[in-house]
């Protein structure tokens, strides 16, 4: 948990971030450096010994009094060996041994009796590397010859811990220039976070990657659509809503491309040359919404730097408008009913025409009583006005589509009700009618086709209820019927059970649906009586 905080603040301030920068830099550098030092200072270093402890073996097989040594092949103490190591003092071994690697004469502090001879052709020495007898690690072989024939060898020899020292101390020397480098870089870092946070105005990089990804986040939110260009006419912003209602690309490809190349119909450019702002303009190149724009300049210091354009989509607005007051639903019952009055006027026409006095005026008051006991019985059982006359204007609907519509006599619905808002009850029974009535689009004309509606409002709540002969829906569709934007009737519907829905669970209330295909369908609602506000 320590290490990730400190993560997060490294990248919450400009100043930890240039700090880090440094850091990182000097720390590569450092290692690459050193690594490299280290390199060639042991390769030059190891062929400078090489050189060295070589050539005090070759000088020690040129001495008579070595050979002689080597020729009486009996161990002694010998005073010039002890003289060499002295002058030598980085050789740390010293030695001459027989032709078997008996050890014959040694410098101070040889603990062995023999060593192992390495193999060697002719007079030329040989150096031996690696970690060897008493902590050497790398020693020299001289062949020692007494009047031509081999009598011994010379040996000479550095330890381990020589090697060592030089690699730390290149390494100290290294460990010291990065942490002078270090204290100056991150004095300059702290300098260049100073300069830069002051062009910021005193904002770190974070706050504005934030306000960059919040700024996004609202816009893409919003129902209406955004669309900014440059003076070059340029697309510098372009929200997903706008996308949407221009069929533009969704994601940001068409960021920084011509605004005549993405949206050829679109007459934003000109806002660049007059200047003036220009609102609830038609979008008349979409054809399939109902599209208003504003279109306001953008200016810098007086001048024109660009435009915004705002989409609103009416389209929507209005369907929902119509659904949500039961607007749409009282204009398909009038025009149901100018549609059946207008056949019935032909009919009393074509009576009059034919001189048929007797027969037209048994058809009026025929036409009139029927009427009248229509909408007295839908009166006497419903007493809130709007909900009585959807129900009328919903009997010539049926009678249009040749479906018999009846009101269960049981039905009671008082004026005033307290469970659901007039509006509320006429959209919600419009949209169960309507629905019922598209069940017998594909239901032969002779079969059984008949929708019986039961309204009832009492204290225990508002019960409705609408069952239909018609086709019926599958478990498929009974489960997403009321899934906003899904209809079986075709692209644009699939609003209005949504709609139900929403009122229903806002009130608390429950919807059962009974169907299977061939059979009809029975929905039926249950709102509990609502508290007064």
């Amino acid at each position: 948990m320590k290490a990730l905080k400190w993560k997060q603040t490294l990248k919450r301030t400009l100043a930890s971030q240039l700090f880090l920068i440094s850091v990182l830099s000097v720390l590569v550098a450092l290692i690459l450096g050193m690594v490299s030092t280290l390199f060639l200072n042991l390769r030059t270093n190891q062929r400078g010994i090489d050189k060295h402890i070589m050539e005090v073996a070759q000088m020690l097989a040129e001495i008579d009094s070595v050979g002689q040594l080597c020729q009486q092949g009996i161990p002694v103490e010998s005073d010039l060996l002890r003289a060499v190591g002295e002058q030598m003092e980085d050789l740390d071994v010293v030695l001459v041994t027989d032709t078997t690697g008996k050890v014959l004469a040694a410098s101070a502090g040889w603990e062995g009796d023999t060593v192992e001879i390495p193999a060697m052709e002719g007079s030329q020495g040989v150096i031996q590397q690696g970690e060897m007898e008493q902590g050497l690690e790398r020693c020299a072989y001289a062949p020692i010859f007494l009047d031509g024939t081999l009598v011994g060898y010379a040996m000479t020899g550095v330890q381990r811990d020589l090697m060592h020292e030089m690699v730390g101390s290149t390494v100290l020397q290294y460990v010291i220039i990065g942490l002078v480098a270090l204290a100056i870089g991150s004095l300059l870092a702290r300098w260049m976070a100073g300069i830069i946070k002051q062009e910021l105005h005193g904002y770190e990089p974070n706050d504005f990657v934030q306000l960059m990804q919040r700024r996004t986040e609202v816009w893409d939110a919003l129902e209406e659509g955004v669309l900014a260009i440059d003076a070059s006419s340029r697309i510098v912003y372009l929200n997903a809503a706008a996308a949407q209602m221009l069929h533009l690309s969704p994601d940001k490809s068409v960021v920084g491309a011509p605004l005549r190349k993405v949206y050829p119909a679109s007459t934003l450019n000109r806002i660049l040359k007059t200047g003036k702002s220009e609102y609830n303009v038609p979008l008349l190149s979409i054809s399939d919404a109902n599209l208003l724009s504003d279109r306001v300049p953008l200016r810098r210091d007086g001048k024109v730097v660009g435009a915004v354009a705002i989409f609103r989509n009416r389209t929507e607005l209005i369907r929902l408008a119509q659904d949500l007051s039961g607007v749409r639903h009282i204009m398909e019952a009038l025009r149901a009913n100018n549609h059946e009055f207008m056949n019935k006027l032909h009919v009393i026409l074509g009576l009059l025409q034919l001189e048929e006095y007797q027969q037209a005026t048994d058809y009026v008051l025929e036409l009139t009583q029927s009427k009248s006991q229509s909408a007295a019985g839908i009166s006497r059982r419903i007493a809130e006005p709007s909900v009585a006359a959807l129900l009328i204007g919903k009997l010539s609907r049926a009678e249009e589509l040749k479906v018999k519509l009846r009101l269960d006599t049981t039905s009671h619905l008082p004026q005033g009700n307290h469970c659901l808002s007039p509006d509320q009850l006429v959209m919600v029974l419009g949209n169960l009618i309507e629905n019922a009535l598209d069940s017998f689009r594909h239901v032969a004309v002779h079969a059984l086709r008949e929708v019986e509606v039961c309204i009832k409002e009492d204290e225990t709540g508002l019960l409705i209820c609408v069952e239909d002969t018609g086709s019926g829906m599958n478990e498929t569709v009974r489960q997403r019927m009321f899934e906003t934007g899904f209809s079986t009737k075709g692209k644009g519907r699939g609003t209005g059970l949504g709609l139900v829905k929403r009122v229903v669970d806002t009130h608390e209330g429950s919807i059962r649906v009974d169907s299977a295909p061939g059979r009809g369908t029975t929905v039926t609602i249950h709102i509990p009586p609502q508290q007064a506000d």
